[in-house]
């Protein structure tokens, strides 16, 4: 059985045209806040260096596959690419262009999941095939990265769009319906009852034609109006009024299908005034982005490095808080020697050794005043 890892799919069916409705990733970026969740995790992630690590220490110099997995793209797109299809399709392929001499991967590439068509294998374990335009990629040199699994072929992984699709469908309904009721349902900002019960259209139309003679535009002039009349000011419908309130809500909804705070989408949220940046890009990680790192990074170990090394992506950039407050942090763990000085000044981003000067020995406390005897 061949499917095709997320991309296109038909919903709903439109019951007045009798047509389908194709829904395709590009489709859900269409709605802002898919787009705006894409965007927290890759525009995080690529940020974050690769490193590789044996025991607890990472290896120096960084080898040139974690510097530049792809030599004609740069680190940070072919990071954002991958984690894109994750989430969006659940799937993220990459394919070996290069080995060294020991067999291990010295480049991989990208290959767009909407491009690959994978056979599912009929029992558990063995090896699916996967195909671009009908031809078969070596699966030696195909490296897969799933977001869960899809029960009925567990060898392609699930995607955000997929699994929240009604979700996204009825974000964009009510996009649809703003758009119709703007344009082809706008109000009277007022309506004016004139107290002469025999108006005729021709002298309304006049009237109608007066007044915004008179009255459209930046300037303010006073209205003289026979006796009786009444200007009373239009707004939208009850219903049309709650779709604000609706489009909050979309907003919460779309976050929950991301796994984010709804804080990052605009969606409502408790007060932030007692928060710090660092606490929060914290939270951040440890709930949305850690799944998504710890799948990329057990499936980049086990294609990319011998056994008893492990790819990992450098958190410390993720959770840098201000300056104030890692200035602190460091001084309090070097006065408690936990730190020396040269681990502090990296923590806070300069350089072990001043390059510049040399470090001043702090000043020595003031001696206490003498005391006067009573």
């Amino acid at each position: 059985m061949i499917t095709q890892p997320f991309n296109r799919v038909v919903w709903p069916w439109e019951p007045v045209a009798g047509a389908p409705m194709v829904w395709d990733t590009a489709t859900a970026l269409r709605l802002p806040a898919v787009a705006r969740a894409s965007a927290v995790y890759s525009g995080l992630i690529k940020q974050a260096p690769l490193d590789d690590i044996k025991g607890i220490d990472p290896q120096t110099p960084r080898p040139r596959l974690l510097e530049q997995p792809d030599p004609n793209a740069p680190r940070s797109w072919f990071m954002q690419v991958n984690v894109e299809d994750y989430l969006w399709n659940g799937n993220a392929v990459q394919l070996v262009t290069a080995r060294d001499v020991t067999g291990w991967p010295a480049a991989v590439t990208w290959v767009p999941t909407a491009w690959v068509s994978i056979a599912c294998p009929r029992r558990r374990y063995d090896q699916p095939s996967y195909l671009v335009d009908g031809i078969e990629l070596p699966a030696a040199d195909v490296i897969h990265i799933r977001r869960g699994a899809d029960r009925w072929c567990p060898a392609r992984g699930v995607g955000v769009v997929e699994q929240h699709l009604a979700t996204f469908d009825r974000a964009a309904l009510e996009e649809q319906y703003e758009r119709d009721a703007l344009r082809s349902g706008a109000v009277p900002s007022v309506a004016i009852i004139t107290p002469n019960p025999r108006l005729g259209e021709t002298e309304a139309s006049t009237a109608k034609a007066d007044w915004l003679n008179k009255f459209v535009g930046p300037g303010r002039e006073p209205a003289i109006l026979p006796a009786g009349t009444q200007v009373i000011p239009l707004a939208w419908s009850p219903t049309d009024a709650q779709l604000e309130e609706a489009r909050r809500l979309t907003l919460l909804d779309i976050a929950n299908a991301f796994n984010l705070d709804g804080y990052w989408l605009g969606a409502p949220a408790g007060s932030m005034t007692y928060r710090s940046p660092g606490s929060m890009y914290t939270n951040l990680v440890r709930v949305s982005l850690e799944g998504v790192l710890t799948d990329f990074e057990d499936v980049w170990s086990i294609a990319w490095l011998p056994r008893g090394r492990r790819v990992r992506f450098d958190r410390a950039v993720l959770l840098r808080d201000d300056m104030q407050t890692m200035v602190a942090t460091a001084a309090a763990a070097t006065a408690a020697r936990l730190w020396t000085v040269e681990e502090a000044r990296v923590y806070t981003g300069l350089a072990p050794v001043p390059t510049l000067g040399t470090l001043s020995e702090p000043a020595p406390a003031p001696a206490p005043a003498p005391t006067e005897g009573i």
